[in-house]
């Protein structure tokens, strides 16, 4: 954890002057300023007292991406809702890579923010390297997470019930006669998509079946979700329903699935997750359990808004149940046979 010593030490000035530079005093030399400047962004230096900063009305928001749809979906939505409170917002797209989140994260500190708001951050990644987050709350940083809680960095999160998704859209399959339920995962490493496993899991147990390893491990996107399928299409007992780790891996699910020439639902039903604009354009219209983007989006900016105004004040966390769209892409179970035959043939 970095000190305005360790500042200090690293720009080659004294504490005192380091201390000046951190609450923006005048009376430091441009070349002295530019230099602890840049070890306050090397070591991710924030001064530790709210007090002392100077109000920006400036909120960073970072994504991993803006090619999957719902995330400049919940972007937008936090934009809309932190205008009316006099927030205006940066967004950052760090590519899902940990060195452009650590970049972002000092270009946005050096433009003074009050807060930032990541969501389905590099946190997600169990593997990944978190130190950078628990530097920054050490140092009195003000952050939410949006869909990305992990409890060993002391952050408040918001977000939809990750469980509970892949619970209940396991569920809606059960209920129409489904009972080889597979799973288009996401990367296995990935918290959301543990938890997704983690709610099927506890809905096939609940009806008296034992889980059938039809799980196929890809890339969050819509070749990952062509690749997981093939996986498991190609299993000595392929699955007659799928859930998916996003819609778009749900919308990929659908390319191979004509690829092959199944039809959907008749052969395969499909379930997605997430709740995008494009379920109701895909061929047939994907079923799929949808955030409540809308709720998120109030509470993560509500939430930050506090920690703002009282750092100290204990924030507890706040996860909304998903809602199940159902469309044309999934039906009633009637026959095995031809999901298999279909299958095979390339």
């Amino acid at each position: 954890m970095a000190t305005l010593r360790d500042v200090a030490l690293r720009a080659g000035v004294s504490v005192a002057t380091a201390w000046r530079v951190a609450n923006g005093s005048q009376g430091v030399r441009a070349e002295t300023r530019e230099r602890v400047e840049r070890a306050m962004r090397d070591l991710l230096y924030v001064p530790p007292d709210p007090r002392h900063r100077a109000a920006t009305g400036l909120i960073g928001v970072l994504v991993p991406e803006l090619e999957n749809p719902i995330f400049p979906a919940l972007a937008e939505a936090i934009e809309t809702r932190a205008a009316p409170r006099g927030l205006a917002s940066i967004l950052c797209n760090t590519t899902s890579a940990a060195f452009r989140e650590i970049d972002y994260v000092h270009m946005l500190l050096d433009r003074g923010v009050e807060g930032m708001i990541f969501i389905s951050c590099e946190m997600t990644n169990l593997r990944g390297d978190h130190g950078h987050y628990a530097q920054l709350v050490a140092e009195g940083a003000r952050i939410v997470f949006v869909n990305g809680a992990v409890h060993a960095v002391d952050v408040p999160s918001v977000g939809v019930d990750e469980r509970a998704a892949g619970e209940l859209a396991t569920q809606h399959l059960l209920d129409l006669g489904h009972t080889r339920i597979g799973f288009v995962a996401g990367p296995e490493q990935y918290l959301p998509t543990q938890l997704k496993g983690a709610g099927r899991a506890a809905a096939l147990s609940a009806a008296g079946l034992t889980e059938d390893g039809l799980v196929a491990h890809s890339e969050f996107s819509l070749e990952g979700g062509c690749r997981g399928i093939a996986e498991l299409l190609e299993r000595a007992e392929p699955p007659t329903a799928v859930i998916c780790s996003s819609d778009v891996m749900a919308i990929g699910v659908l390319h191979e699935a004509a690829r092959r020439g199944l039809r959907v639902p008749d052969d395969l039903s499909v379930v997605g997750f997430d709740g995008i604009e494009a379920t109701r354009w895909s061929v047939p219209e994907l079923t799929t359990v949808e955030q409540p983007i809308d709720q998120i989006a109030a509470s993560a900016v509500q939430t930050l808004q506090l920690l703002i105004s009282q750092p100290d004040a204990p924030l507890p966390n706040a996860y909304y149940r998903p809602t199940l769209r159902v469309r044309a892409s999934t039906a009633t179970r009637t026959a095995a046979a031809p999901v298999r035959a279909a299958a095979v043939g390339r």
